[in-house]
């Protein structure tokens, strides 16, 4: 069966591609937008917005300067916006709103869905009840207005969009299952018009009383770091530090690194999101990139052989192992988008950050939309046309995961083929093989564009990257989105955002930048990423703790007997050839893609014959773990599966199971998936 989502590059957003990392949630596939929906403007003075139509979308409540006033957000009563529209087309049968936050280009946050409007209704009052029929929200999935709540620090754009529809959407599904995807999905044939409002926030923290002193005494509350309140370990912490000092404390959920932060009261340490500080064993020194590039704190950086020492795949085994044990099919399924045609070096780029950024939120999209400015129109065309054309084999990919995924349960289920008795390791392999066949592809593409533009970069455009290069986000640019790319429609402009990012961090970066990776990279079949994302995607105020994949894991094997640990922990050795020739082969690949950036050309056939071999390589560690697993999870006693699936609820509760897949981080219904018999013997 042939499926079409749009595109899911690169969640949590944005930070589904970090190493350990929250996401700020999904690189999202997005649904179709209409090719007649209008072009999205600039904000203008006089807080309203238009389209070519002349469809527009005003609010009384919004300043000139379209700074959204704090009693429309968490930090105030979280009020709706009052908004007015006029000039639709005459058609109009009905209306719909949305009100959305593009965290990162696959990082998308919705607030308000509302649709059903009736065709006289022109206006919304503040506070609106009682008209329309209301969607769900991305904070806590309930039938209502949740108010922008956004961490991090800096301004953070808020989208109003009225559509003007020439029907009632037609939707099935109760209102409860209604997000902003389904709703644009409903409508995307029968909207005449659009038109958007543009709203600005930076979130400041609640006003306390004047303290007496830098730190607050036990019990006292101040409000910080992303709207919680930081305990007083974290003041602690800090003292006789600056702001940006690196830091570490331990309070009731842990352990935590960070960085020194100022509060109402004082500064306190503002905890990595990720975990990466803890989670791969840090401090081995390793060499930067060529340009620049990596370097982190104190000269420390993250470098592959971190990323494969026996601690950080040891941890990384046992998590997956607990996720598998306990999960499901759909579950399974969720997948960072940015794992995906990875040899541009992002991922050494944003975990050697020397400002320790580089798993916030809007890293990506600082990186992409600095690299877009300075970028031409013609170059910037030349990546949207990119992105138009290599929508459809991302989306394959995604799906063609399916197969091994159902493969996987259907042995630790029990439900082999008939005459078989287990996996055929060749079988997988080979389909592994085809699958990265693919990545190889979509890698080869994008080498080749990224290196005739990097090429063709002036001596300004040079010298505009060059001051980026070996500098922390912090230091970058604040920069606005070109025009040309505001108006892309959805999927393309999550493509071009992520292009853009690489393109920097090529141009940045080394093959040794390029051949760094997550300890999580490969092996990504077992829904580990599910288990330590899913959270931090429906609550922004939720941190994953640093600790998190270590410590679940070391209580996982702690509850199995000394049988069932081995099978869990010789996995590390059983998988050490394999993934040092991954190593190897990822090194042999960047190698061969970079002479496009060096002005050469790569040879495709030797891409695409070494991808095929990259694959196989991980097709055998796949084989090892789901067949360890699998004897594991068959030889539970009821007292064990209990233990462990209590594991997983007191760190997802009511989401420890989604309701249907995912393709890459969007929710979708469970696809049809093709017999899997193949793959047995």
């Amino acid at each position: 069966m042939r499926y079409k989502l749009l595109l899911t590059l690169i969640i949590l957003s944005m930070m589904l591609s970090a190493c350990g990392g929250a996401p700020a949630t999904p690189a999202e596939p997005m649904p179709n937008v209409p090719t007649t929906e209008p072009v999205a403007v600039q904000i203008s003075q006089s807080a309203q917005e238009t389209n070519s139509s002349g469809f527009i979308l005003t609010s009384p409540d919004l300043p000139a300067d379209g700074r959204l006033p704090v009693e429309y957000t968490c930090d105030g009563d979280g009020s709706t916006l009052a908004l007015n529209w006029s000039g639709a087309p005459a058609e109009t049968q009905s209306y719909a709103v949305i009100m959305h936050h593009v965290a990162a280009p696959d990082d998308i946050h919705w607030y308000w869905v509302l649709y059903e409007i009736p065709a006289e209704v022109t206006s919304l009052p503040k506070n609106v009840s009682g008209i329309g029929t209301l969607g769900n929200n991305v904070n806590n999935g309930l039938v209502e207005y949740s108010p922008p709540c956004s961490q991090g620090p800096g301004d953070k754009e808020y989208i109003y969009t009225v559509y003007a529809l020439s029907a009632q959407p037609q939707i099935s599904v109760p209102a409860s299952e209604v997000n902003r995807d389904a709703l644009l999905n409903a409508i995307k044939e029968i909207t005449l018009a659009s038109a958007e409002l543009h709203a600005v926030y930076a979130r400041q923290g609640m006003e306390y009383p004047q303290a007496q002193s830098s730190q607050p005494a036990a019990g006292a509350q101040t409000q910080g770091q992303g709207g919680r309140t930081p305990p007083a370990e974290a003041f602690a912490a800090c003292n006789s530090k600056a702001e940006n000092d690196s830091c570490e404390f331990t309070d009731q959920n842990g352990s935590h690194s960070g960085m020194c932060k100022a509060e109402q009261t004082g500064l306190a340490c503002a905890p990595n999101r990720d975990g990466q500080n803890d989670q791969q064993g840090g401090g081995q020194q390793a060499q930067g990139g060529q340009n620049g590039q990596g370097g982190g704190q104190a000269g420390q950086a993250y470098n592959i052989e971190q990323a494969i020492s026996d601690k950080a795949q040891g941890m990384t085994i046992s998590y997956d192992a607990l996720a598998f044990m306990t999960g499901d099919l759909g579950s399974d399924s969720f997948f960072p988008p940015g794992k995906v045609a990875d040899f541009w070096g992002f991922q050494y780029l944003r975990d050697n950050d020397p400002s320790q950024m580089g798993h916030a939120g809007d890293f990506l999209t600082s990186a992409a939309m600095n690299t877009l400015n300075n970028l031409t129109a013609d170059q910037r065309a030349e990546l949207v046309a990119l992105a138009e054309s290599q929508v459809d084999d991302i989306n394959e990919y995604g799906y063609k995961r399916f197969v091994l995924m159902d493969t996987f349960r259907r042995l630790a289920n029990g439900n082999l083929p008939a005459g078989t008795t287990g996996l055929s390791k060749d079988a997988i392999k080979v389909y592994s093989a085809e699958l990265y066949k693919l990545d190889g592809q979509i890698s080869f593409e994008r080498a080749q564009l990224m290196g005739k533009i990097l090429n063709s970069l002036s001596a300004e455009q040079k010298a505009y990257f060059d001051a980026m290069v070996g500098k922390g986000m912090k230091e970058w640019n604040d920069v606005q989105e070109p025009e040309d790319v505001r108006g892309l429609d959805r999927d393309t402009k999550v493509a071009v955002m992520t292009y853009a990012a690489d393109l920097f961090s090529w141009y940045a970066g080394s093959v040794e930048a390029d051949v760094y990776f997550c300890p999580e990279r490969h092996g990504t079949y077992f829904g580990s990423f599910y288990l330590k994302d899913i959270k931090a995607m429906s609550d922004p105020t939720y941190s994953i703790p640093t600790n998190l994949t270590g410590d679940l894991g070391e209580v996982m094997l702690q509850k199995l007997n000394p049988d069932q640990a081995q099978l869990i922990t010789s996995l590390v050795d059983i998988q050490k050839p394999s993934l040092q020739g991954l190593v190897d082969m990822r090194r042999q690949i960047s190698i061969e893609l970079r002479k496009f950036k060096d002005g050469g050309a790569a040879d495709q056939a030797t891409v695409l014959s070494m991808m095929e071999q990259y694959g196989a390589y991980d097709g055998e560690i796949i084989y090892n773990m789901a067949v360890n697993f699998a004897n594991v999870k068959n030889s539970l006693t009821d007292a064990q599966k209990a233990e462990l699936d209590t594991l997983r609820t007191e760190l997802l509760g009511d989401q420890s199971h989604p309701n249907g897949a995912y393709l890459y981080s969007q929710a979708i219904s469970m696809p049809e998936i093709p017999n899997t018999d193949f793959l047995f013997k």
